[in-house]
């Protein structure tokens, strides 16, 4: 099978040919069908350190094969597994357990933060190949797609849009005629402003990249502001946010970027929530708060760590009602041979949404 394997971090991927993973006691084997290209995975890539931490915290380590947004057909099912059988399609969340939900967390419904949590690409190989092993610990996990729901979207929901989900229907309570402004317009941020428009809440967009934007205003922003970084620039924009809209309720980071996110706290009302959902490069793993204003206006800080297992079916029930629409989300779609192009992209923040592999020849 022909599989993307991350060799040396801040080198091009490497395209081998493998064999095709052997299936033991308990676990499942996918046939990818799609597989998103998430920002983590571009951190991973980069070397960054926190995501350098977890592989080596989970067990992985070079040469790994990459990817965790995947969404794939079973095609074999070992000794043991009764929840699945072949030809069932499926998602794995990006966080999924790593004990088969045997620790506190996962016991109360939060296997995203399970104590030995298992992210494909990091600890076990990933998506980006033909075939992906999901092992015992994690089989509990995998999640069965209905009928009808597009590869892309199935793909989306592993990582970039349950993270969104995650962070606005159970990490705050977002009601209708609620101000979110979401900072980072790509996967993860587009597939924020389709959840929260979905709530009947009011999104702002701010990005670098104008086809994000673009997006961003098709799928129901309100307002959308360009930046190039510059903190003038970035003060200029939260003075006429307030000016044309006044506080917000909600802040939600998608890109890890402490000078992108400071400057916009001041818009926050009391009792306001900043959610932060992106990773840090290095070099910039720490935010400097502004702790008067937190605690003056009580603002609440919460982190977002993609979605559990036990929260997905509510997510396709509405995919497939018509009232979520996530084809904006996608960038486009490659082949496996052009990974290493996609990264270049984001490297340059181009990409205008999600990149999907979905061919794998």
């Amino acid at each position: 099978m022909k599989a993307a394997r991350l060799v040396e971090f801040q080198k091009p991927l490497k395209i081998e040919d493998l064999e095709v993973p052997k299936v033991g006691k308990g676990d499942v084997l996918l046939k990818v069908i799609s597989c998103g290209i998430c920002r983590s995975d571009w951190h991973l890539w980069r070397g960054d350190p926190a995501l350098v931490a977890y592989m080596q915290w989970s067990g992985g380590k070079l040469p790994i094969t990459q990817g965790h947004e995947v969404y794939g057909e079973v095609v074999e099912v070992g000794e043991s597994v009764a929840k699945l059988k072949k030809g069932d399609k499926v998602v794995m969340p990006a966080s999924s357990t790593g004990d088969n939900r045997t620790c506190k967390y996962c016991m109360e419904g939060d296997s995203n933060v399970c104590d030995h949590l298992v992210i494909a690409g990091y600890g076990i190989n990933g998506c980006f190949a033909e075939y992906m092993l999901v092992p015992e610990r994690s089989v509990i996990d995998l999640v069965k797609v209905p009928d009808g729901i597009k590869p892309e979207w199935a793909a989306l929901s592993s990582c970039g849009f349950g993270t969104s989900w995650n962070a606005f229907t159970m990490k705050t309570n977002l009601k209708p005629g609620d101000m979110v402004l979401t900072i980072g317009a790509g996967g993860m941020g587009l597939s924020g402003i389709v959840i929260a428009n979905a709530l009947g809440a009011k999104v702002i967009a701010v990005d670098v990249n104008e086809r994000s934007l673009e997006k961003a205003k098709i799928l129901g922003s309100i307002e959308t502001y360009k930046y190039s970084g510059k903190s003038e620039e970035l003060n200029e924009i939260v003075e006429d946010i307030m000016r044309k809209y006044g506080s917000v309720d909600v802040v939600y980071d998608t890109t890890g970027i402490p000078e992108a996110v400071i400057p916009f706290l001041p818009l926050l009302r009391v009792h306001g929530t900043l959610l932060l959902a992106g990773l840090m490069m290095k070099g910039k793993e720490t935010f400097p708060l502004p702790a008067d204003l937190v605690v003056a206006r009580e603002i609440r800080i919460q982190g977002v760590l993609m979605l559990p297992a036990q929260k997905f079916d509510t997510i396709f029930k509405l995919m497939k009602e018509g009232k979520i629409n996530l084809d904006p989300v996608t960038y486009k779609t490659i082949s496996i041979y052009d990974v290493n192009d996609a990264y270049k992209e984001m490297s340059e923040y181009k990409n205008a949404g999600r990149i999907i592999i979905n061919k794998f020849s």
